[in-house]
Order: C-alpha cells, then structure tokens, then sequence
C-alpha cells in the first residue's frame, strides 16, 4: 500500500457508500461505482502511473454491475409468479416497475429517496395487474394476489441489488488499496 492508494481507497469508500445509498433507491449506484472506478483508473494512469485497479478487479465489477441488474429484474418477475402471474403478468411487473421508479423519481419529487422505491414498488404491482387483465379469464380481485407478489418481489430484488452493491464497494475499496 502506498500513499496514493490510500488515498484512493478513502474516497472510493466514500464514493462507493453514496452510490451504495442510490442502489438502495432504485438508481443507478452499482453502475456508478463502476463509472467511478473507470475514472480512477483514467486519472491515475494520466502521467504514465500504475492504475488505481487492475484489468480483473475492473472486469470484476463491471460483471457484478450485471449480475445485480440481472438478480433484480428476476426477482421481480418471480414474485409476480409466485403470487400467481402469467407470463404477461410477470412482463407486467419488470416493465411497471421500470416505469414507476422513473415516474416516482419525477412525481414525487419532494421525497428523493421514498419516490423512486414507491415508484417502483407501485408499477410493479400495477403492471402486474394490468398484465394479468389482458388475460380476461380473471376478476379483478384475484389479480391482487400477483399485483402484491410483485411488489414484494422488487423488494426482493432491491435487496439482492444491494446485497451485490456492497460486495461490489468492497471490491472497490480493496481494490483501490492494493493496486
């Protein structure tokens, strides 16, 4: 550990927590911190230096930014189904929740940090509704069963998003301090 990687470490941490925070509130925080490492990188090599990070510790985060998209939009469309939605349900469900984070982001603006999650949780349990309609074969009070796993199952996805953001910080923070 040198000086310099101290110093990067520090505010990789500090970076990384606020982008951890945004992960928690549907944003974009895990592709922040990889944004965040990519500059560290740029910036450190500017004079001919050694890089903040290595090729894998960069290759590495960018695979968990992925993998924690991945987990949330499965997670989503698998608590539709298991609160018994049908594929356009599920559909439903990714897409809605999409939609209502970025119009809880605008909506409810005055709450930055509850408007994007409720946003979300709402258009989740909305598009999984509206999905399942589409169907016709069902009132519309056994569509709260699907509505409410998919609200349920973003919450579950914003977990596990978060759950890989934090390994991801470590990753981040460590990384900075041994390079």
């Amino acid at each position: 550990m040198t000086g310099e990687s101290v110093i990067y470490g520090v505010v990789m941490a500090a970076i990384g927590g606020l982008c951890l925070l945004l992960t928690v509130v549907t944003l974009p925080g895990n592709w922040l911190m990889l944004l965040a490492a990519g500059i560290a990188q740029v910036w450190s090599t500017r004079d001919g230096g050694a890089g903040a990070y290595s090729g894998w510790t960069l290759a590495a985060l960018a695979v968990l930014a992925v993998l924690g998209e991945v987990a949330e939009t499965a997670m989503g469309a698998a608590g539709a189904k298991a609160g018994g939605a049908r594929s356009r349900g599920a559909w439903g469900a990714v897409l809605g929740s999409l939609a209502g984070a970025l119009v809880g982001t605008v909506v409810l603006a005055f709450v930055p940090i509850v408007g994007t999650l409720a946003g979300a949780l709402i258009g989740a349990g909305l598009g999984a509704f509206v999905g399942e309609l589409t169907y016709g074969d069902r009132r519309a009070g056994q569509l709260l069963a699907p509505a409410a796993g998919a609200a349920a199952g973003r919450v579950a996805g914003v977990i596990a998003k978060a759950a890989i953001g934090a390994v991801m910080w470590t990753v981040l923070v460590v990384g900075a301090l041994w390079s």
